[in-house]
Order: C-alpha cells, then structure tokens, then sequence
C-alpha cells in the first residue's frame, strides 16, 4: 500500500566502553555521590512571570539563571521532575513497587518499573556521568548546576511545609529528594538516547546467555522480563515506540514574505503528559545570554526558540541513530564472540535493584546484563528474529551514547548572534541527536533546513560485504535504513570521514542542508523535500529515503506553502506573513477529505442508502472538511479513515489511489481513488462500519466537532481543533509548544507562542490550563520580550538567592 501516511581525549567508543567496563561492573545502590563536587556556589535570580505563568529569568551569572529556571519549573512542575528524577536513577522499584508502568507516556515507553531501574542503571550510571560530565564546557555546567539548587531550593521549602496548597501529589512523599548536577545530566543522557536505546528498554534489560541444559525455569523478578511479541516496522522505531511523535516547521526566506524579511513556524508535536514536555521559559544574563522558548523538562537550557537575532525549530529525523551487529559466539561459551579469528569476552554488569513489596518492605534484586564492544546486548526474539543462541547474539551500537556533544549544540543555538553563527555551531559541533533543525536570522534573507545530525557512519557501500546474509537484507526490507551488520569482521565497524566530529558517524559534508531564499519545510519526511523545487539527493540510505511518497501531513504542509506564495488559499496578496502563517497553521484543513471525500460519496452515497448512513452522506456532503470546532461532520469522516486503513492494512499490496505516486509530482500524488472493485467494496465496509460505530458509542452523526473531542487534560473538558497526521491534517492533535517568529527592521524580535499543555501540571496552579483555553480559541499570544514588553504584562515578581 502506497504511503498514506571537537573531539577531546578517548575516543567516544573508547568512552563508552570505560564506562561500561569499570572494575568488574557491579553496579548498586542509589544517589549520585560525587567526592569531586565544589562547595557550595552563591547564586541569585529574578524570576517575573507574565501571562499563562511564563517566568522570565534575569541574573548575572549562568548559574543564577540555572538557578532561576530550576526554581520555577519546580513552582510547575515539582512532583513530575520528582518522579522523573527517581526514574533516571533507576530507583522506581524501590518507591513504587517493580511492576507498575514507569511512566504515563514518554521517550523511553512505558515500561514496568524494574526493567526501566535495570535500563538505567546500565547505561545512565555513574561512570557514565562522569565520562559525560568531562566533555561539558564549563559555561553549562554552571548553568546545571544552578538548576539543581534552584530546584533543590524549592523542595526544601516545600519539605519545610512553605506553599501548602501546592503538589498534592508528591509534598509528603518519600521519593520528593533534592537533587545535584549529577542528576540532571541523567536526565540530558536520557533525552539523548530518545531515537535510540530507549526505544529498546526491555530488549536491552532481557537479553540473556541461553541457560545451560536443565536449568529451572521459574520465573522470578531476577530473570529478565519476557518482551512482548511485536512486528518490525518502522513505526516500532519511531521516538517513544508510538506513531505521532514529530513537528511541523516551515521557515521563509526573504523572496516568500510580505516584508522581504525571513519569518520561522515552529511547531513540535510532543508530549502532553509526563517529564517529557516542554516549559516554557525566558532567560537572560545580560552580555551573555538572551534566549525564550522552550526546553524539555529537566533540561537547563532552551531547546527550541529565540533570541533578538535567531529563531529556529526542530522536527524529528528520520536518520537512525543506531545500529544492530550480529555477533559470532564461541562454540561452547555463548558470552564470548569471535571478531576477525580473536576471542572477545562480553562485559557482565551485575546490577542490584532495591525492590519495595506488597508487604511495602524492601528486598534487594539482582540481575546481570552484557555488553559488547559495540554497546548493550539485545533481545530481538519478540519481534521475530532471532534471540540469543550458542552460535550467534545481537548487540547494539547507538551514536548518542558516544555523543557528548549535544546539549552543548543546544546551548550554543541559545546564544548564537546571527544566522551563519548558528549554522557554524551545526557543522563545527555536529552534536544534535535526533532533530532536523530550521532556522533564520536578523537581517539574513535565507532560511536553514539542516539534518547535520549525529548518524552512524554506515554508506551504502558497506552494505553488500557487511549486512548479515539473508537477515539483514529482511531487517532493511522492514526497517528502511536500518543495518544490521556482521560483527564478526572488524570491517564492518562504523567509518569516519576525514571532517567527523565524532569517529564512526557522519561528518557534516556528507549530511544534507539547505540554505534557500524561498522556503523550507519538513513534517517527519527526510530531508528529500525540504522545498520541493530544489530536492536534496544522493545521500545514504541511513539518513533517510528519497523518492518515495510522502505522508499526508507533509503533502499538507507544503501544499498549505505553495498556495500561499501562489496565492490561491483564499488569502490576500500571495506572500508569507506573520498574520497568515498563524492563521494557515492552524486552519485545520483535512488533506485526505481534500483528495477523496468527492469520490468516496459517490461511492457510498450512490443510490441513496438509508437511515444513519443517509444521514452520514448528508452531512459529509455538507462538511468543509477542516476540523475547526465548529465543523460538523469531522468526526464522521474520521471514524470512516480509520476504519479504511484498518482493512487496507489488512491487504498492503492493495493500491487504494488511481494516480500512482510521480516522483516527479511528488506533493500532489497519489491522488484520486481506485476503480478497483476491492478497493470500492473496502470503502463502502468502512463507510458502513464507522456510521455503525459511532451510533453504538453514542455519538451524534452531525455533533460540532468541539461536542466530541477535547484535549488531553486531566480533570478539564477543553475541546480541541485538528487531528491526527495519518489522516492529512496539519493541524495535530499533539501540538506542543509553537512559535512564530519574524525580526522587523529596526524593531526587537516578535514572536507569537502558544504551549498548548500549558505551564504547570499542578492542579492547584493558575496555570494548569490558562494556556490551553487559549489554544482552545485560537488565540496566538504576543511573547513579551523586551524590558518594557515584560513590565507591561507583569504578573508576579520574585528574588531568590543562596
């Protein structure tokens, strides 16, 4: 079926092996005791908050404004970083039992408790901070830690009984700690490995030697975790292990807008519970840093947003950020494996897990877990491959364990002072993990796409002498991009180029970027159409796919584009503005209703049915096939899509669309719908099946979409606008954090924001859904940046100091 839908020391590998091999690897107990810590540092902040809560951070040093954001992300979101702290120290089994789901949704799944403890334990430990820790420029580690003593700061007042309407859920609770840098570079260490092992948390935490001849086979909390049987697909690998993870962005350049000035959409689609979503924040340290927008909670710096003379966005890549090996074991010892006619031993790790029982008393776990040279074994048997036998293992090799670098890119997009300065700190850095990166300048009539990311080093030239015969060339079937190679031959390990930053991943001239005066854009697919008049190819197939059918969000995204600067979307002029851009993106137009919904009426409603199905007709015939709130018959023509890829995955050689996809058409097809009477029959079971449903679920046929959907926020009914990406919108459900950012001359920055989310997930708080009432009703918040804007909209005012 066609797609609806700088380098200092030890080499990084070298870094990850010590940090994996310490002194037999027996790994325990909890914190993050560190003998080298400085004393106690002094630091001070301002912390004014506008409207929705956003707190705008001024101090003199880094520290202060670590310091600064530590305390007000806290005032938010305390009892969700409590949690997440826990979890990253691998302590959840200990406070919360090993079974529960570790957590409600996030970039690491939801796995049971102990399997996560054991996931971070192996790969988030000590060691591993400290090998971290070396490579961090002193400027952000004053900046982390600032962040854990304001942090820290407010839980000991909360301890103290300070705030008592506050953190019903955690004030009292014995996991609510304080916390020390170390901590929060477990949290950036865990962000980083996102699109990479934490996809793989039980498979990592079951991987196992084959047991010898009769061993018992009860099953105790000691023994890994059976994983659950699933498909290998590429959606398996998506962040988070779940579909909708991703972003729109679309920047202009000088030669599409109204103004001859550039202009940046930047629209994350993200989590909207849980530790993974953004904050929004603004911090400054006059002469040094200057920077709003968003950072993903934990994280001290901003992730994505602006100063006075950048903006910029990101979007999920399709790159891997990983690869599989295949080992050869030694006949006889299956923790042994031959590389190039060498024995090589797997590192055990025995790691102890304290366990809190239904008794509530503690016992103590132990399990014991390998690693290779590559990085952690890995058990595949629950996606139908092979598992962990005498003769062969798998293991996996994941580029941002080795990168030390990204939260360093980060912080140097915060405080870069021009288009080509941020541009550098891409290509001389080359650490962002697992983002494709727009953006634009004052006074710069270009704008960026860039995927110069962290990738391994992986051409297709390796590929027919180092894929495993048969399996790899299924798993690359199954999973575009991904090898899994022979690890056997030293042949087969990851290349450097002569300009990599880190050894064994790409170097920035062989990752694509795009600098245009028109517009780039992307919405998940590769970098391939970043703008469609000036396709970007000939890169490894690694990195992503070219020639291929694009969703039907990013066919949205560039088509919402095109007819602007054509002006043929029923807007004035045919250039891009800060006014449009805000009402385009979020007009909610439905790209698969746009393509098919004449054609499947005709089929469905010819003749006349009766009852609800003619009442369905009637009232899709009547939709304007957008899912504002006020539409009637979104929901209908939902139910039905859904319904429709349902039975068309059912039979994936079936070709729904009469225009096969042209690559070189590739926004406008495929298109039309199949004559073939399968497909015609599909869609008239799916039309009768979705009608079906919603009568039985108790939904009326012609209900205002703002009567049936609503956002995900616990405890409030706020009905929501848009909908799912596999169904065409643009307009997501996920809508996170957005911006729309533009530099008039002459005049500071102007941005235009929302967090969708809102600021705190703390019931008893103000802004526990201000900002998501605002989203509700469409209402683009005008972001006060400058002295006077701030003082103008003043809410709240604080000093906090130690």
């Amino acid at each position: 079926m066609q797609q609806l839908f700088q380098r200092r020391g030890l080499s990084q590998l070298s870094l990850l092996a010590l940090a994996l091999t310490l002194s037999a690897c027996k790994i325990g107990g909890g914190g993050s005791d560190n003998d080298d810590a400085p004393a106690q540092a002094s630091y001070k902040a301002t912390i004014e908050r506008t409207s929705f809560g956003i707190p705008h951070i001024t101090a003199d040093t880094m520290g202060g404004a670590g310091y600064g954001h530590g305390y007000a992300i806290a005032e938010d979101n305390l009892c969700v970083l409590a949690d997440a702290f826990v979890t990253f120290n691998g302590e959840r089994s200990r406070y919360f039992g090993p079974e529960a789901s570790a957590a409600v949704m996030g970039t690491f799944g939801s796995p049971p408790n102990l399997e996560a403890d054991f996931f971070f334990r192996l790969l988030n430990n000590q060691d591993a901070v400290d090998a971290f820790k070396e490579d961090q420029p002193a400027d952000l580690m004053e900046l982390t830690r600032g962040f854990a003593a304001g942090y820290s700061r407010y839980v000991e007042e909360i301890k103290d009984g300070e705030h008592p309407d506050r953190h019903a859920d955690c004030r009292n609770a014995e996991w609510l700690q304080t916390i020390d840098e170390d901590d929060v570079l477990r949290r950036l260490i865990a962000l980083n490995l996102a699109a990479s092992s934490a996809n793989w948390v039980t498979e990592i935490t079951s991987a196992q030697p084959p047991a010898p001849a009769g061993a018992a086979a009860a099953r105790t909390l000691s023994a890994p975790l059976a994983t659950d049987n699933d498909e290998l697909t590429t959606d398996r690998f998506a962040v988070g292990r779940e579909e909708g993870i991703g972003s729109n962005t679309l920047a202009f350049g000088a030669d599409s807008t109204e103004d001859g000035r550039s202009l940046l959409f930047a629209n994350p689609h993200w989590y909207l519970l849980g530790v993974d979503r953004f904050y929004q924040l603004h911090m400054t340290v006059p002469g040094e840093l200057d920077i709003s927008g968003a950072s993903i909670m934990g994280a001290p710096m901003v992730l994505m947003g602006f100063n006075d003379n950048v903006a910029w966005a990101h979007t999920v890549s399709t790159a891997r950020r990983f690869t599989l090996y295949q080992l050869q074991l030694k006949s006889g010892d299956p923790t042994t494996y031959i590389k190039d006619d060498e024995e090589k031993s797997l590192t055990p790790h025995e790691i102890t897990v304290q366990v809190k029982g239904e008794d509530t008393n503690l016992s103590e776990v132990t399990r014991t877990l390998y690693t290779s040279e590559y990085g952690p074994m890995i058990n595949l048997s629950g996606l139908g491959l092979p598992g962990w036998s005498s003769a062969a293992a798998y293991t996996l090799r994941d580029a941002n364990l080795e990168n030390t670098r990204a939260f360093q890119n980060f912080f140097a997009f915060d405080k870069a002072d021009s288009l080509e300065d941020f541009y550098t700190s891409i290509k001389e850095l080359v650490g962002i993990p697992w983002v494709n990166t727009t953006a634009i300048g004052r006074d710069d009539g270009r704008a960026l796409y860039s995927d110069i990311t962290v990738v391994p080093n992986v051409p297709d030239s390796m590929l027919a002498g180092c894929l495993v015969p048969g399996l790899g060339q299924a798993v690359l079937g199954l999973v575009p991009g991904l090898p899994l190679l022979d690890g056997s031959r030293a042949a087969c390990d990851w290349k450097t180029d002569t300009d990599s930053v880190q050894p064994g991943a790409f170097g920035p001239t062989n990752l694509p970027s795009l600098l245009s005066t028109d517009y780039v854009a992307n919405m998940n697919d590769s970098y391939w159409l970043s703008n469609p008049e000036q396709p970007l190819t000939g890169y490894d197939g690694i990195i992503g796919r070219e020639d291929y059918a694009q969703s039907l969000r990013t066919r949205m995204g560039h088509t919402l584009a095109r007819e602007r600067l054509h002006g043929t979307d029923g807007l004035n002029g045919f250039q891009a503005s800060s006014e449009n851009i805000r009402d385009i993106t979020l007009n909610s137009r439905n790209y698969s209703a746009e393509l098919l919904k004449t054609e499947v009426l005709a089929e469905v409603c010819n003749p006349a049915p009766v009852g609800a199905e003619l009442q369905a007709c009637q009232v899709l015939t009547a939709w304007d096939n957008t899912g504002n709130l006020d539409a009637v018959g979104a929901h209908v023509w939902t139910a039905f899509w859904e319904a429709l890829l349902a039975k068309l995955e059912e039979q994936p050689a079936l070709n729904p669309y009469a225009v096969a996809f042209d690559a070189a058409d590739p926004i406008n097809t495929p298109r039309g719908l199949s004559n073939d009477a399968t497909v015609r029959n599909l869609v008239q079971d799916a039309f009768s099946e979705a009608v079906a449903q919603l009568q039985n679920d108790g939904i009326a046929l012609d209900a205002r979409l703002e009567e049936v959907q609503f956002y995900l926020k616990p405890g409030e009914q706020i009905s929501q606008f848009g909908g799912e990406g596999y169904e065409g919108y643009f307009t997501v459900l996920r809508n996170s954090y957005m911006h729309v950012v533009d530099f008039p001359e002459g005049e500071p920055v102007r941005a235009y924001t929302f967090l969708t989310h809102s600021q705190s997930s703390d019931p008893a708080s103000p802004n526990y859904s201000d900002y998501t009432k605002a989203y509700s009703q469409k209402q683009w918040h005008p972001f006060p940046f400058t002295r006077e804007q701030i003082e103008a909209d003043l809410v709240s005012e604080i000093e906090i100091s130690q």
